[in-house]
């Protein structure tokens, strides 16, 4: 597991979580807060408190394995320094078990010396040896050194996806749009939320989103399970004239922003868009910041108008891994 060269002398390790994980935290927010969001920062943070809670169990406690079991991943050490981190998060994705490729951060004064690259071929190979069968990534589509190394190591771009977020203080105005309606979901409108819904989030996405096709089914025992979960989904249909144009939904969350979802035809993003986010604010006695992630190029225009500001568009990126090895010496 060596890496050597003329410019460094290093080494790449597993994540121990038991001792890494501030000095993880520190090069995470280093590397990237230029661009980080409010996600990123709780990520950020729920590191540094797994770190306290490991160097107060170490005086003589039982470490909590249950919160270190999903850190997993590769560091990059030189001198006894971490200086690159890459993390792993496992995934079943219809049916198939992945990885997702995530936080790789090389520390400023190290770059360009292919640490990002050793990382990412030691996933690969990980991630072989644990019998997955694809290894997925996101980067950003502002950064095409990164772009051009991953394409160069096999990772094939699947979808474009941009994030909107909008502020709880930004006041809206009901859509007056001629004709449109707006109206709760019905029980008999689900299967066409279901079809629309996975038009706008297919396989390739919503197993990543934390889109639950169950929590926006109707019934009354999906009530309760969303009741007893602590699920709180609000659905719209909305119309133009008599004719259903699409739906939205309101998923609370206990995250920084609580999540929506839009699902119809792309000819009706505008109008869809419009309608339904005011409606939401505007019903809602405590609003919070709400965040929805969205095909590129789709609704652009409509969530710039109403006051969504653009976090950042993601390529999606997927490497296949076959029974007989897809990995070639990098």
């Amino acid at each position: 597991m060596e890496q050597k060269t003329s410019e460094r002398a290093g080494h790449i390790r597993l994540i121990n979580p038991r001792t890494d994980l501030r000095e993880i935290a520190d090069l995470v927010e280093l590397c990237f807060k230029e661009t980080i969001d409010e996600d990123g920062r709780d990520y950020i943070r729920y590191l540094r408190k797994l770190a306290a809670n490991a160097h107060s169990y170490s005086w003589g406690g039982r470490y909590p394995m249950t919160s270190f079991a999903q850190i997993q991943g590769f560091v990059y050490e030189i001198d006894g320094n971490i200086v690159g981190n890459l993390s792993m998060i496992p995934f079943h994705k219809n049916g198939e078990f992945i990885y997702l490729v995530a936080n790789v951060a090389v520390h400023p004064d190290f770059r360009r010396k292919r640490i990002a690259l050793d990382l990412t071929s030691q996933s690969l190979k990980y991630a072989k040896g644990k019998g997955a069968k694809s290894v997925w990534l996101q980067v950003r589509d502002d950064n095409p050194p990164a772009i051009e190394l991953y394409s160069k190591m096999g990772f094939v771009e699947k979808c474009r996806r941009s994030t909107y977020t909008i502020s709880p203080t930004t006041k809206l105005k009901d859509y007056l749009g001629y004709g449109i309606r707006i109206k709760r979901r019905t029980n008999q409108e689900w299967n066409q939320h279901k079809h629309w819904l996975r038009e706008v989030y297919p396989d390739d996405v919503g197993w990543n989103l934390g889109l639950r096709e169950k929590s926006f089914e109707p019934g009354f025992w999906n009530f309760l399970t969303r009741f007893f979960s602590g699920v709180s989904i609000k659905n719209l249909s909305i119309y133009r004239d008599n004719t259903l144009i699409g739906f939205a939904s309101l998923e609370k969350t206990n995250l920084y922003a609580d999540n929506i979802w839009i699902a119809c035809p792309e000819e009706f993003d505008d109008m869809v868009i419009r309608a339904s986010i005011p409606s939401f604010r505007n019903s809602t006695y405590f609003v919070r910041p709400q965040t929805i992630n969205f095909p590129i190029g789709r609704g652009t225009k409509a969530f710039e108008d109403l006051g969504f500001v653009k976090n950042h568009t993601l390529i999606w990126m997927e490497e296949r891994i076959s029974p007989n090895g897809f990995l070639s010496e990098k």
